[in-house]
C-alpha cells in the first residue's frame, strides 16, 4: 500500500511545465499565466486535477496538476473567486452536473479568495464551508461526520495573520477515513508513521504557515488500492530531481499544495502507482460441474455439495473444506476447488488453513483449563501474572486502569482496548519495531511493551470491545503459568486429549507453507513487515503482517474435521476429555455488565463468552456457539449448534461477491441447508473413532 513518507526530499520547481507520459505539472504560475494554462489544458485533452494558490515573492501563484485520461472529464476551475462568487458559482455548476472536487484559499489584499476545480461527474450530495477558524473547523468535521459526510478536500491559508480553512464533503459510506488537522510540522513525521503502520493511505495533504511555522491538514483513508510516497515541507531547489524520479519508477502525483516560510517557497506532495488489482486469476467455471470436489460422496448429502458448489461459482473463491458432525460423528467431509491454483493442487477434506480468530476459542479452552486446575480464575489480574511489565507500569505516563485488568476481561473482549476508537497494535509490526529500535516485525513482548504507553479506551468490564491484543495478552499468561511455551502447552493440553495431530501454528512467509496447507489468495498487494523499509511489495496473505506474532489470537492452521472434532468435544459435557462440566459452564456464562446486557439491563440477543459467540435459543439453556476467523487470503467459520450438529467451512480468500467476508455470506444459508437434510449417515468419519 505504501511506503513510509520521507522527509526533505527535494524539488526544483520551475515556471515551465515538468511533463509526463500521462500527466502535467505546472508551478509558479502567475494568475494570468495559469489561466492561460488552464486554458490549453483544456484544449489538449487533460483533466485540472489538483490545484493550489499559495504567497509568492509578490503576489499569489498557483501550482496545478493535470492528468490525459482515455476520456476527459467536463470541469471547471475559477481563480480567486470571493465568498459571494463562489456561492454563484456552486449554484450555477451544480445545476450543470458539476461538483466541486478541489478548493484552495489564499488572502488578497484581507479578504479571503477561493480558487475552485468542478468535474461533471456522478452527483453525491456534497457540502463546501469555508472561512472557518481553527474552532469552527473541528465543529465542522464532528457535525459533518455524524451527519454521514467523508471529507473530500481541506485547505489551511492565512488571512490577516490567522488561520482559516476551507473544505470540501460528500456524502458517502464506503470510505473508513480519518483526518488530523494543524499539525505542527515537528509532528508531520510521528502522524505519517503512526496512520501508515495502521493500514491508512494519505488521501489529501494541504501545508500553510502561521506565525513563520509550518501546519498540515491530513485526511487519510483505509484503502489498499496503490503505493505511495509523500514529500512534505519540501524547498523548490530539489522539486526536478524528484520529479523525474518519480516519473521514472512511474508514480503519478496526484496532490500539490503550495506555501512559503520565511521567504522560501515548500510544497507538500502525494504521488501515487496504482497496483495490478488482479494479482490472481481465479478459476475459470461456468457451471458447477466445473468445480473440483474431494472426499467421501455420500447421496444422503448431495444436496449440501450442490449447495456448496453454487456457493463457490457465485462467489469465485478458489478453494474451500468444509466438516459436518451430526451427535458426535463426522458425517460429512469434503475439499472443493484448488488448494493451489497455479499448480492446479484440488483442496482435500484434510487439507489446512490459516483459522484466523477461530484460534481464540482453542485458547480460552487452553486458559479454562487453568481456571479449572485452580491456577488461575477469571479474576486473577493479568499483570500480577505478566510480572516482567511491572516497571512499565510504574512509570507516571502509565495507564493506572492496565493494572486492573483481569483474565475473565481479556477472555470477554471487555478489558479496555478498542481497535475502533484507537487501533489493531497487532498489525503495527514495523512501527513499534522502529520505536524500539529493533528489525522488523515486532513480536508479541515487543507489542506488549508498546502497549503500556497506550492509554485504555475504556474502563476495563465495562463494556465489549473486539480485542486480538487482548487475546494475544492469554496466551503470554499461559507461557507464564504453565512455564512452557503457548503452542506446547495447547497442543498437549487440547489437542492431545481429542487426538488431534495435525493442528499447528502456521508462518507467514510463502516459502515456510506447511506440508499439506492451502495456498491463500489475495488481489491486494502492501509492503512487507519483514522489509525494514518496507520497500518489498509483497501479495498481502504473504508478509503484510506478521502471523508469527498473532498465534493465541490468530495464528493456526487446521482442518476442518479437526476443527469438528475440536467443537464436537463439548456436546456432552460429563464426557469431554479437556474440560469438566462446571468449567464447560463457566465457559459460555453470559459476562456481566454492558458486555452481556444492554443500558436497560435486558439481556443481548448475542453475547461474546469466554471465546465463544453466544446466542441463546430458548429458557432451557440452549444455545448456537460459533467464531468466524478473518485475514487477507483466509476467510473461516466454526459453529455448534444446540443440536449437535457442528460445522467448519474454510476458504482461501478473503471476500466473495461485492467484497463481502466469505464467512459472513455463508453462516446463514448453511443453517438453511443443515435443516434441509432429511437424514444422515450412519459412518463416523473422525479417523480415530471406532465407528
Amino acid at each position: 500500500m505504501l511506503y513510509p513518507p520521507l522527509l526533505y526530499l527535494g524539488l526544483l520547481l520551475t515556471s515551465s511545465p515538468i511533463l509526463a507520459a500521462d500527466f502535467e505539472i505546472q508551478l509558479k504560475s502567475s494568475a494570468a499565466a495559469c489561466q492561460r494554462h488552464l486554458a490549453r489544458l483544456a484544449k489538449e485533452g487533460y483533466t485540472l486535477s489538483d490545484i493550489s494558490v499559495y504567497q509568492g515573492k509578490r503576489n499569489s501563484q498557483f501550482a496545478a496538476i493535470a492528468i490525459k485520461l482515455p476520456e476527459q472529464k467536463e470541469w471547471k476551475a475559477h481563480l480567486n473567486l470571493d465568498s459571494q462568487q463562489l456561492a454563484t458559482k456552486l449554484k450555477q455548476y451544480a445545476r450543470n452536473g458539476f461538483q466541486p472536487v478541489v478548493i484552495s484559499g489564499s488572502d488578497q489584499k484581507g479578504t479571503s479568495r477561493f480558487t475552485v476545480i468542478w468535474h461533471k461527474i456522478d452527483q453525491v450530495e456534497h457540502i463546501v464551508r469555508h472561512s472557518l477558524s481553527d474552532q469552527e473547523l473541528q465543529t465542522e468535521l464532528r457535525k459533518l461526520q455524524d451527519q454521514g459526510y467523508t471529507p473530500l478536500k481541506l485547505d489551511g491559508y492565512t488571512l490577516k495573520g490567522q488561520a482559516r480553512h476551507a473544505g470540501i464533503w460528500s456524502k458517502r459510506n464506503d470510505i473508513t477515513w480519518e483526518t488530523i488537522c494543524n499539525i505542527h510540522f515537528d509532528n508531520i513525521q510521528k502522524k505519517f508513521d503512526d496512520f501508515s503502520s495502521r493500514g491508512f493511505r494519505l488521501a489529501d495533504l494541504c501545508g500553510f504557515v502561521i506565525d513563520g511555522k509550518p501546519f498540515f491538514h491530513t485526511i487519510w483513508h483505509k484503502e489498499i488500492d496503490s503505493t505511495w510516497i509523500s514529500r512534505f515541507h519540501m524547498p523548490e531547489s530539489d522539486y526536478k530531481k524528484t520529479a523525474q524520479q518519480m516519473a521514472a519508477d512511474k508514480y503519478q502525483i496526484s496532490n500539490i499544495d503550495g506555501y512559503r516560510v520565511n521567504n522560501k517557497t515548500y510544497f507538500a506532495t502525494i504521488w501515487k502507482k496504482e497496483e495490478d488489482q488482479k494479482r490472481f486469476n481465479p478459476p475459470t467455471r461456468k457451471t458447477i460441474a466445473d468445480i473440483l470436489v474431494a472426499g467421501r460422496y455420500q447421496k444422503e448429502l448431495a444436496s449440501l455439495d450442490d449447495s456448496l458448489k453454487k456457493f463457490l461459482l457465485k462467489h469465485n473463491a478458489p478453494g474451500a473444506a468444509v466438516a459436518v458432525s451430526y451427535h458426535g460423528r463426522l458425517v460429512y467431509a469434503r475439499g472443493f476447488g484448488y488448494a493451489d491454483l497455479e499448480q492446479k493442487q484440488p483442496v482435500q477434506p484434510d487439507s489446512m488453513f490459516r483459522i484466523a480468530s477461530i484460534s481464540k476459542p482453542i485458547s480460552a479452552v487452553a486458559i479454562m483449563k487453568l481456571v479449572e486446575q485452580k491456577k488461575l480464575n477469571l479474576n486473577t489480574k493479568v499483570f500480577d501474572i505478566l510480572k516482567e511489565y511491572r516497571n512499565q507500569l510504574a512509570q507516571k505516563n502509565v495507564d493506572p486502569r492496565l493494572k486492573e485488568i483481569t483474565i475473565g476481561q481479556l477472555l470477554h473482549h471487555s478489558g479496555g482496548w478498542d481497535r475502533t476508537a484507537s487501533f489493531d497494535p497487532m498489525f503495527r509490526s514495523v512501527y513499534f519495531a522502529k520505536q524500539l529500535g529493533k528489525t522488523p516485525p515486532a513480536q508479541t513482548d515487543d507489542i506488549i511493551r508498546m502497549m503500556m504507553s497506550h492509554p485504555l479506551d475504556f474502563n476495563p468490564g465495562e463494556r465489549f470491545a473486539y480485542s486480538n491484543f487482548g487475546y494475544c495478552l492469554l496466551g503470554r499468561v499461559i507461557e507464564k503459568v504453565t512455564g512452557q511455551s503457548y503452542e506446547k502447552y495447547v497442543q498437549e493440553t487440547v489437542f492431545k486429549p481429542l487426538e488431534i495431530s495435525n493442528i499447528q501454528l502456521g508462518k507467514t512467509l510463502l516459502k515456510d507453507r506447511k506440508k499439506n496447507e492451502v495456498k491463500y489468495y489475495s488481489p491486494l498487494v502492501g509492503s512487507s513487515v519483514f522489509s525494514e523499509k518496507a520497500l518489498q511489495r509483497v501479495s498481502h496473505p504473504y508478509g503484510v503482517w506478521c502471523l508469527e506474532a498473532m498465534d493465541s489470537h490468530g495464528g493456526w492452521i487446521a482442518s476442518a474435521p479437526d476443527l469438528v472434532r475440536f467443537a464436537t468435544a463439548f456436546n456432552l459435557p460429563d464426557q469431554c476429555p479437556i474440560l469438566k462440566a462446571p468449567a464447560i459452564s463457566q465457559m459460555f456464562e453470559r459476562p456481566a455488565g454492558l458486555a452481556g446486557f444492554d443500558f436497560n439491563e435486558n439481556p443481548r440477543d448475542t453475547y461474546y463468552a469466554c471465546g465463544w459467540m453466544v446466542r441463546p435459543i430458548d429458557t432451557a439453556g440452549n444455545a448456537n456457539h460459533w467464531h468466524a476467523g478473518s485475514l487477507e487470503g483466509t476467510s473461516t467459520l466454526l459453529v455448534r449448534r444446540y443440536d449437535h450438529i457442528n460445522w467448519a467451512i474454510l476458504f482461501n480468500t478473503r471476500r466473495g461477491k461485492d467484497q463481502k467476508q466469505l464467512s459472513s455470506l455463508i453462516d446463514g444459508p448453511m443453517h438453511q441447508w443443515i435443516n434441509q437434510i432429511e437424514k444422515w449417515p450412519e459412518k463416523n468419519q473422525f479417523k480415530h473413532d471406532k465407528k
